[in-house]
């Protein structure tokens, strides 16, 4: 039977989310969202205690956290079982792999979580719990999560500083940045077709110098930016070869 209480520690994107996604999921369960700064509470009140803080503060919550036999979970990508392990028998990892925003509805039965468990038994317990909540629920080591969590940070935080530096030389320019959405849309979409190793277009993948140089020279007055163009031109270049 799928846990009914459910306490999760934290005020952020993640735990608010979550908090969202499970109430939405399990009507039934009792959910409490407890603040990880007036954190003073009996694990046995819980079937589930979910740690959903910025990585360098999870050891320090999970140390606040009186032993007990509940099962208590981080939700990082990048941070391994073993955390928990030193203090807790029965522990694991709830990670979606989203990026949340407060306020942002969210189709949350879409949202791949990775899972691992101290036990057999843990990790059923939790995987029973994401199974509530999305369609796609795998397991997931700490070696195997971490290089998911690496993976993430190329396919999202480093294509929205991009977009970031596309919507400055828009604005510069006097343009609309928002005419860049559709391009960013059907680029997206495309990885649900194509394998991205094989949809690249552009300039780089055509190995067309004559362009390359020309937006590198109309950047001299971007170093940064003329930087990150040269270094991503080349590795597409290298994937021709």
């Amino acid at each position: 039977m799928i846990a009914a209480r459910i306490g999760i520690v934290g005020r952020g994107n993640v735990a608010t989310h979550l908090h969202n996604a499970i109430s939405a999921s399990l009507p039934e369960a009792e959910i409490e969202l407890i603040n990880p700064h007036e954190l003073d509470i009996n694990p046995d009140d819980f079937d589930i205690l979910l740690i959903s803080v910025i990585d360098s503060a999870i050891e320090e919550v999970s140390a606040r956290i009186p032993v007990s036999d509940t099962i208590i979970a981080h939700t990082s990508g990048s941070i391994g079982m073993e955390i928990l392990e030193r203090r807790h028998k029965n522990c694991g990892v709830f990670y979606p792999l989203q990026t949340f925003t407060k306020g942002v509805a969210l189709n949350y039965t879409e949202i791949p979580f990775f899972i691992e468990g101290s036990s057999e038994a843990v990790t059923a317990r939790l995987k029973q719990l994401a199974g509530h909540i999305s369609e796609k629920v795998y397991d997931a080591g700490s070696d195997k999560r971490r290089r998911l969590h690496l993976a993430s940070v190329f396919a999202c935080n480093f294509v929205n500083h991009l977009y970031a530096r596309a919507w400055e030389l828009l604005e510069d320019a006097g343009l609309p940045p928002e005419a860049l959405t559709p391009l960013i849309e059907e680029t997206a979409a495309k990885t649900r077709r194509t394998d991205p190793r094989h949809g690249q277009t552009g300039p780089a993948s055509r190995g067309d110098f004559n362009v390359i140089e020309k937006h590198i020279a109309m950047l001299a007055d971007r170093p940064e930016s003329q930087t990150e163009y040269r270094l991503l031109s080349q590795g597409i270049l290298n994937r021709r070869k």
